[in-house]
């Protein structure tokens, strides 16, 4: 309860005005609200992935620990009320259009240390990382963008994995392409397939055929081999096999 008092002055004589107020909820509220914000806050600052809030500018206002180690700052203080992400160099300008339309963004990154340090902030990183860059908003009552919430995940990995694969591809198909050997790779339980022209067209088969079809009842291999072929690959969905290398 919240009692408050004032002194009124009626025919001479003094009267005393008394008001109570039941805050009850408000104090519920409060405590709710802190007790959610103490989460938050955890959370935030203990999470894997680089996080920042900014203001509807782009100015940003907070950020967690992990951000400060991906930004290469020696602290939060010069990343806070310091920087923006709409300077930030390394972010493509297309995504930077759709930040301001208010559009959640999920894109790729390439974060070229040498510009950050040129542009925008010290870091003692050098080299170039990827990220994923995630964005989402926090709107007031109005409809209004009120904060920009960024996440920034460690790609690097992911990326370097994805270019040596497209590598593989390409060198795959120009060995076979040059060698007239036709290669296939077919991953029965995600259906993948790297299949070149070469191994289609020494099979006879047009290129629109579905792989895993042609695995499935091998109608263009003898009925001899047909057999041995769909025993190997019914072992090969369960346990580890040798090689297979037929003539």
């Amino acid at each position: 309860m919240v009692i408050s008092g004032r002194y009124l002055l009626l025919e001479n004589k003094y009267y005393v005005i008394l008001t109570v107020h039941d805050i009850s909820k408000e104090r519920v509220l409060k405590s709710s609200l802190q007790h959610s914000n103490e989460k938050f806050l955890c959370f935030f600052d203990n999470v894997t992935v680089g996080c920042a809030i900014c203001d509807k500018d782009g100015k940003l206002v907070e950020v967690n620990d992990t951000y400060v180690r991906y930004m290469g700052t020696t602290s939060k203080n010069e990343a806070v009320n310091q920087l923006n992400i709409y300077t930030n160099p390394c972010i493509n300008p297309e995504f930077k259009e759709i930040m301001k339309a208010g559009v959640p963004v999920s894109e790729e990154v390439k974060y070229d240390y040498e510009k950050i340090n040129k542009y925008y902030v010290r870091s003692c990183h050098k080299d170039v990382h990827y990220f994923r860059f995630i964005v989402n908003y926090m709107w007031n009552a109005g409809g209004e963008v009120e904060n920009i919430l960024i996440i920034w995940v460690e790609n690097t990995l992911i990326h370097k994995a994805l270019c040596q694969n497209n590598m593989f591809r390409e060198i795959i198909t120009y060995a076979s392409s040059i060698s007239k050997i036709g290669f296939c790779s077919l991953n029965l339980s995600k259906s993948e397939q790297l299949v070149t022209p070469e191994y289609l067209k020494n099979l006879g088969i047009k290129e629109e055929i579905d792989m895993p079809r042609i695995f499935s009842n091998l109608e263009h291999a003898h009925p001899d081999d047909r057999k041995f072929f769909l025993e190997y690959i019914e072992k090969a969905g369960y346990e580890r096999m040798e090689p297979l290398f037929v003539l």
